[in-house]
């Protein structure tokens, strides 16, 4: 991560090297080699590392989506690109076959 990242004042900075923020959009990405554990680990480390939580008080992502199905789309080795979004402690979470997780974070009420 560049000594450049900006963080908006209302989500914390995340320390991890492996998560970046993007200012002009407002979301988080993560990278992942593609093994199932390591997509449902950047999920979850990067959803957590935006809203400042625990894993242990966080809902199972299995709760959510299914990890394997997860991890069995975006490991595809298709032409065409593949996304797959869904909800998750409040976030945007968007999963695609090139590697990445990008992660929205909870609007402010």
């Amino acid at each position: 991560m560049s000594d450049e990242t900006i963080y908006p004042e209302t989500v914390p900075a995340v320390d991890d090297d492996r998560v970046g923020y993007d200012p002009k959009e407002g979301t988080f990405h993560a990278r992942f080699d593609g093994e199932a554990e390591t997509v449902t680990l950047a999920v979850v480390e990067t959803v957590a590392a935006v809203t400042g939580r625990e894993f242990g008080s966080m809902t199972p992502l299995f709760h959510i989506v299914d990890p394997e199905a997860l991890s069995a789309l975006v490991e595809t080795t298709s032409a065409r690109p593949i996304a797959v979004s869904f909800s998750y402690e409040g976030c945007c979470v968007t999963v695609s076959n090139d590697g990445t997780v990008v992660v929205e974070p909870p609007e402010e009420a």
